[in-house]
This record gives C-alpha cells, sequence and structure tokens, in this order.
C-alpha cells in the first residue's frame, strides 16, 4: 500500500472516530438524563405520554434552561389546562404550577425556566411535566433531562449544535475518505466499509431516539453500537 493510500485511510479513520464519539457522547448525554429522571422519584400517574415535551441535551451551569411543552384544545369548547411541572432540587422538589386558558382549536406552548440551583447529583437537571385532563383530553406525562457543564464562554446550544454538526461531518468526512483510499473497495477494505455505514446508521438513529426522549431504544441502539465500534476498529486496523 501506498503512503498516500495510508495517509488517506488514516485521516478516514480520525474523521470517522470522531463523529462516532461525537455523536455516541449526544446520544448518551441524552439517554443517560432522561433515563435518570425516569426513575429520580417524581412517580408515575399517566398512561398517556406528554410527547410535546422538549428539554435542551446540554445548558451551562451558568444558563437559565428553558423546558417547552405545547398544549392544544381539539374540542368546540373552551378550556383551561392545568400543568404541573416537578423539578429536582438538592432538598425538596421543586413545583411549578400552570393554568393557561385554550379557545376551542388553539394550540399553545408554554415555558418554565431552570438554573443551576436545581442541578442534583453533581450535573443533572431532572424534571417531570404532568398535563392534567381536560375536555377531550387525556392526563399526560413525560420526563425529561438536562446535562449541565461548566465550560467558559459557551452556551449550551453552541456546544450541541457544534458536537451535532462537527459528528455528521466526521462520518461523511470518514466514510469519503475510506472510500477514496480503499479503492478498489474488495476483501478487508470492503467489509469495514459496510461496518462503518452500519455504525454511522445506528449512531444517527441512536442520536433521533434519544433526542426524542426514548431513552429505552436509545439505550438499546448506544449498547448496539458499541459493540459495532469494536468490529468497525478491529475491520479498519486490519485492512489498514
Amino acid at each position: 500500500m501506498s503512503n498516500h493510500k495510508k495517509t488517506i485511510r488514516n485521516l478516514a479513520i480520525f474523521f470517522f472516530s470522531v463523529g462516532v464519539l461525537l455523536g455516541m457522547f449526544l446520544a448518551g448525554a441524552a439517554t443517560w438524563t432522561d433515563l435518570e429522571a425516569t426513575f429520580y422519584g417524581f412517580g408515575k400517574v399517566a398512561d398517556n405520554p406528554l410527547t410535546t415535551l422538549r428539554c435542551p441535551v446540554l445548558m451551562m451551569a451558568t444558563e437559565t434552561g428553558i423546558i417547552r411543552a405545547t398544549l392544544s384544545n381539539n374540542s368546540e369548547l373552551p378550556v383551561d389546562a392545568r400543568v404541573r411541572v416537578y423539578v429536582s432540587n438538592p432538598g425538596p422538589i421543586r413545583i411549578i404550577e400552570t393554568i393557561t386558558s385554550l379557545a376551542p382549536g388553539e394550540i399553545k406552548m408554554l415555558e418554565w425556566t431552570v438554573t443551576s440551583e436545581d442541578v442534583d447529583f453533581g450535573n443533572l437537571i431532572l424534571l417531570k411535566v404532568l398535563a392534567f385532563a381536560y375536555y377531550k383530553a387525556p392526563v399526560r406525562e413525560e420526563w425529561c433531562g438536562i446535562l449541565v457543564l461548566n465550560l467558559p464562554h459557551l452556551s449550551g446550544n453552541q456546544v450541541f449544535t457544534s458536537a451535532l454538526g462537527l459528528s455528521l461531518a466526521g462520518l461523511l468526512i470518514g466514510i469519503a475518505l475510506w472510500v477514496i483510499g480503499g479503492r478498489p473497495l474488495t476483501g478487508k477494505t470492503l467489509f469495514a466499509f459496510r461496518a462503518m455505514i452500519w455504525l454511522a446508521a445506528f449512531v444517527l438513529a441512536d442520536m433521533v431516539f434519544s433526542f426524542m426522549g426514548l431513552w429505552l431504544f436509545g439505550l438499546v441502539l448506544f449498547v448496539v453500537a458499541v459493540l459495532l465500534i469494536l468490529g468497525v476498529l478491529t475491520s479498519a486496523i486490519l485492512a489498514w
């Protein structure tokens, strides 16, 4: 193998590894925090999920995080929707009560804020949002968690979007460079290429499910991705 091809393959492994590690970090953070929130001790009272709950995956200790949930009135009558938010705390759980009016057919987004004072377990903010029943809407609830970091001069959204962008770019560039440096793709190089495609697909799926709050699927995909990482690294080293 020429030195030129070796250099390209080394770059492919580097970029792909960066993409995988950043993707796994984001997916793992989202899955871990939501899992912690589910078992934090808020309790379960509803059988229906509040699928519109949205929490940031990351925030800085100096920031104020914003939690959002959307409620809708699909009936022909005005209703008063009552929502209770449970927020983690080193002491007693903080509870926020909200009552909002919804006109027939209206969709409204509600927001609540959290700060570093709500951190528990060192760097986690954990929440549960409970929407009480109103006309034609059942009781719904959902949990979410936020990983709190302490990085100067950065926001949680900046870190999240940067890591996500670098992850996607790393996966694409790594696969592209492997194709260029492995031509023709045969034998071990073809096997490694297919393994890279599968791993990239699982990492992307893991991020999607984790960001949606489906922590069980995220956890399963995370474990599968870890196993695939071992396989890809072994294949890449043998093909190199």
